[in-house]
């Protein structure tokens, strides 16, 4: 069975909005550690996290028969299936760990290193996009 496009293009709609909030809040200086608007990105990247791993997850069990376990699995699989190059993969796992630590250990995350994370990285999750994009055509 093959993906369902209508549920991989939600998963990517929320990707990209949110991705896009993430977006304005960098580019009009609002994130500083212990801002309200850090705590709404910290929210915004959990979401992007479990868009990211419910995409994966629903193309590897429909396209290739493969189930994953979490979400360090979902990208590590992500990028033994060919759904994401070796770039993307480098710079998307990370990001898959420190999900783990926003939920899990919100408490010991360097606002100041997010922050300077998030501006190096804010184009990957369009690109995680278009690689998508790119499977499902």
């Amino acid at each position: 069975m093959k993906a369902d496009p209508v549920r991989v293009r939600r998963y990517l709609t929320l990707i990209r909005k949110n991705s896009l909030e993430l977006n304005n809040l960098i580019e009009n200086n609002h994130l500083t550690p212990d801002s309200l608007e850090l705590k709404a990105a910290k929210y915004l990247l959990i979401e992007i996290a479990e868009a990211m791993s419910n995409t994966i997850q629903h193309i590897l069990a429909k396209d290739m028969g493969l189930a994953v376990s979490g979400y360090i699995d979902a990208i590590l699989k992500a990028y033994d299936s060919g759904l994401i190059d070796e770039d993307l993969f480098r710079r998307l796992k990370p990001f898959f760990d420190f999900r783990n630590s926003l939920v899990h250990r919100y408490w010991t995350i360097d606002d100041t290193r997010l922050i300077e994370n998030l501006a190096k990285g804010r184009h990957d999750f369009d690109r995680f996009i278009e690689a998508v994009e790119s499977w499902m055509n």
